[in-house]
């Protein structure tokens, strides 16, 4: 491990000092022969070892040898660290590039990812070596790699967000001919969804665009991320099947209650000027069901439609299109941050500015 520690320093050395670059050649060879699990074949190893422990030899003979050892020990943690850094170096390139965060589990730990919230994913390595499962840190964390390059294919492609879209989906103004389709993927109670919501509205996307959505709870082993997203993914899914079902979802210019239950989450705030989405968050399920009913009959709904919504959004079939937009989002988008817009060709996670949004085609 010595003469890898030394062929680095010096190759540092030589790019600033010509008379160390003598030394390249024999301290590559014998690197190199170190790294296939070769032995030294020239004593370049043996002369750095000695020109370190020569003071030592005439002050302390008796220390030689175990500082011998600590040398070696020393440059055997080198090697490792500098491995271990390159390959988290090149893996947080690699997660930049396909999700556009260098931390997948965390992806505001990232300073150079868009703002979102994380989906997350296999549990965190370090967290897995506190619990004693070693075997499954690794596990997990090659398995993410290859999840990770699996991936790459997709990210280079053109992405049409018309192949992902539900077939139930409403569009934000009601759909209209001749203009392209975007699609975000979002959770009702994370305030990254609601910022990007407020920059579509700013930037005029969706005069530009056939906006749709995927509403996607962000779920782990303790649960969902907000408590009430699973019960308002619930209630937009009951109004797309009640649109569907009453061929109203399509007319131009028309917001469904859907969208009207999104609105009102992402930019609206109760009598005491608090957030709906904030509240939202905080509420009991009685009182955010009672919230989403009376949005619903803000909406223009009657107390019938709003009753067969409420039963829609307990039925199977509900549940079976919230478990196929869960498969839409995790096996085909294969997303880590929410929000997710597919737009302009493209897959942007997180939030995109009002110019930005302008700007993609």
């Amino acid at each position: 491990m010595v003469c890898i520690i030394a062929f680095l320093v010096v190759l540092v050395l030589s790019a600033v000092s010509a008379k160390y670059r003598r030394l390249l050649g024999t301290a590559w060879g014998c690197a190199w022969r170190r790294v296939t699990l070769r032995p030294c074949d020239t004593t370049f190893r043996e002369d750095v070892k000695n020109s370190m422990l020569a003071p030592l030899a005439v002050r302390a003979p008796r220390l030689v040898r175990p500082a011998s050892i600590a040398i070696e020990v020393i440059a055997a943690l080198m090697v490792v660290s500098l491995v271990v850094s390159l390959y988290l170096l090149g893996r947080s390139g690699l997660n930049l590039f396909v999700y556009g965060t260098c931390d997948k589990q965390d992806t505001q730990a990232c300073a150079l990812a868009a703002e979102a919230c994380s989906i997350g994913g296999a549990p965190d390595f370090w967290q897995s070596i506190g619990e004693g499962n070693v075997v499954g840190a690794f596990g997990d964390e090659f398995s993410s790699l290859g999840e990770t390059i699996a991936a790459v294919p997709s990210r280079m492609k053109a992405w049409d967000a018309a192949d992902y879209v539900s077939p139930d989906a409403t569009y934000l103004g009601g759909y209209r001919e001749g203009l392209p389709v975007a699609l975000e993927v979002l959770d009702p109670g994370c305030r990254f969804c609601a910022e990007l919501f407020r920059n579509i509205e700013a930037s005029g996307f969706a005069e530009t665009h056939n906006l749709a959505y995927l509403a996607y709870p962000i779920t782990s082993s303790l649960g969902s991320k907000f408590p009430n997203s699973p019960l308002v993914a619930s209630y937009l899914a009951a109004v797309q099947a009640y649109e569907a079902a009453h061929g109203e979802g399509g007319d131009a210019g028309r917001m469904t209650g859907d969208w009207y239950i999104l609105e009102q989450l992402f930019t609206g705030t109760d009598s005491g000027g608090v957030g709906w989405q904030e509240w939202m968050n905080g509420a009991d399920a009685a009182g955010a069901r009672a919230q989403l009913q009376q949005w619903l009959v803000d909406a223009g709904y009657s107390a019938e439609a709003v009753d067969e919504i409420d039963a829609l959004s307990g039925s199977d079939d509900v549940a079976a299109a919230l478990t196929r937009t869960r498969a839409t989002v995790e096996d085909e988008i294969r997303t880590v941050s929410i929000p997710t817009l597919i737009a302009g060709g493209g897959l942007h996670a997180g939030v995109r500015d009002a110019d930005t949004l302008a700007r993609l085609g």
